[in-house]
């Protein structure tokens, strides 16, 4: 009982620390509540650069709490991740998939801004992809099919890394589109969507290599 509660606490703090990760990666602005982060940019253009370095650092002492929670609990720090894992990426794809569901013709248009799919097939990728971010995240969580949803998923982040590297490619510079719909930014977001990206990626991809169970099933099994 008493490694279940130390493999437990690491999980949850290593857990917060990805959560800060991301969020420092995806939304510096979000952690300066209390300065006027437009006008920091505009003075400090590559302060973005700092939140990637802390964003990293949160990430590499999150990896660095899991090995003595595994070491100490191997089969219930094995479980405990995948559990986070499926509700943390189910949960962000859900959560990514509203925005464009809501406003399918403005995410048609950051999707024109690419300038990689031909113009005929932007209206209907728009309708059809947040569907797929939608559904597929859902059932990631609440379905046994772990290897299906977590592939598709997977496939999914492939298809947004693509994106953003023809992106930076071309020197376009706009949003990835994934949590917002506003158009043109700088291409410092661009980058901060591909490092966030590649960092998801390791975690889809190991989903890919576990059993089907539910979450239920998966800590009713020994």
């Amino acid at each position: 009982m008493k490694k279940h509660i130390l493999s437990t606490i690491l999980l949850l703090i290593a857990t917060f620390l990805t959560a800060v990760c991301v969020a420092e990666v995806a939304f510096p602005e979000s952690f300066l509540t209390f300065t006027d982060y437009e006008s920091l940019i505009e003075k400090f253009p590559k302060i973005w650069k700092y939140n990637i370095h802390v964003g990293i650092a949160s990430l590499i002492v999150s990896i660095l709490l899991v090995i003595p929670a595994y070491l100490k609990d191997k089969e219930f720090t094995i479980k405990g991740l995948e559990t986070l894992f499926r509700i943390g990426i189910g949960g962000m794809f859900i959560f990514a998939s509203l925005f464009k569901i809501q406003d399918p013709k403005q995410f048609a248009v950051l999707v024109a801004q690419y300038q990689f799919l031909p113009d005929f097939v932007n209206n209907f990728f728009a309708l059809v992809y947040p569907q797929f971010e939608f559904w597929f995240g859902l059932a990631l969580i609440v379905t046994p099919f772990t290897k299906e949803c977590s592939l598709a998923i997977f496939g999914m982040f492939v298809s947004f890394i693509i994106a953003l590297i023809w992106a930076l490619a071309l020197d376009l510079g706009i949003t990835c589109g994934c949590f917002e719909l506003e158009g043109a930014q700088s291409k410092s977001e661009t980058w901060t969507a591909l490092i966030r990206d590649l960092i998801l990626i390791g975690p889809t991809f190991w989903l890919t290599l576990r059993k089907n169970k539910s979450l239920i099933g998966l800590w009713r099994s020994k």
